[in-house]
């Protein structure tokens, strides 16, 4: 199997009293879209930002490549890895192009440089939002403006080099409350990034989305690690009626279909 981009070792989070995480222990591959499964509650985002060095856990460790994310200051984290969530608030009258810019801050001192902005044009491209580089942010749709979140995060973490370390994304359910055709253009876009030695680690709630784009899988129950499969074939119809509660069916082309 290859090296881990990211290594989850034993790790725990309790808030207070309340147990939410429990001795996760997990590989997220390089090169691969990373799937994070499970009902609400089941601590997907717990997770999601702990790997991502946003919180710390109770006991445990995140490891990239080696390397301790906790032993990374905070500028070199970022530029090593970004993290798109589903609601980002964001009043200020930027233009689209400025708010993409911001995901260079990690890259430069004082004034961005050519590349920097040379990057930002090409995260715009990316996501099909050159046209709207000047509009202001607050103008923008739902959907668009995720798109815009999507380039600032993927500017982040650009990379155009052979040798450049695995750069890592996060994706935590980043599809939620968008329309077919924003989820769609979001997930192909996230994994045309794979080719830019990227690695990807997405928290999905629609099961059917996520087996469609995901390479592996991670499916949490109640805070604990019940099942990883290389496939979605490989992951037991009857685990994810107990888990979500649900009786399963396959439909055709193997997709599921859910009832009550």
């Amino acid at each position: 199997m290859a090296d881990a981009a990211v290594r989850i070792r034993d790790v725990s989070y309790a808030a207070g009293s309340v147990q939410i995480l429990s001795a996760i222990a997990l590989d997220f591959q390089p090169g691969r879209f990373n799937v994070v499964l499970g009902p609400n509650g089941a601590g997907k985002s717990t997770l999601m930002r702990i790997a991502a060095g946003r919180l710390a856990p109770t006991s445990g460790d995140v490891l990239y490549g080696e390397t301790s994310v906790a032993a990374f200051d905070m500028t070199a984290l970022a530029r090593r890895r970004a993290f798109l969530s589903q609601n980002v608030e964001l009043t200020f009258p930027l233009a689209v192009e400025d708010v993409v810019l911001m995901g260079r801050y990690p890259h430069y001192r004082g004034v961005p440089s050519l590349k920097d902005k040379e990057i930002v044009a090409r995260a715009l491209d990316l996501v099909d939002m050159t046209a709207r580089r000047h509009q202001p942010y607050p103008t923008l749709s739902g959907g668009e403006r995720q798109k815009t979140h999507l380039a600032r995060v993927l500017a982040q973490i650009w990379n155009d080099e052979e040798s450049a370390e695995e750069r890592i994304l996060f994706l935590d359910e980043p599809t939620t409350s968008l329309d077919i055709h924003y989820q769609l253009h979001l997930l192909d876009t996230a994994r045309e990034f794979l080719k830019r030695r990227c690695t990807i680690v997405a928290s999905l709630h629609d099961l059917n989305m996520a087996f469609d784009y995901g390479d592996r899988f991670f499916l949490l129950e109640s805070g604990r690690l019940v099942h990883e499969a290389d496939s979605a074939r490989a992951v037991p119809k009857d685990l994810i009626e107990r888990v979500y509660r649900v009786k399963a069916e396959t439909g055709e082309g193997g997709y599921w279909r859910f009832r009550l």
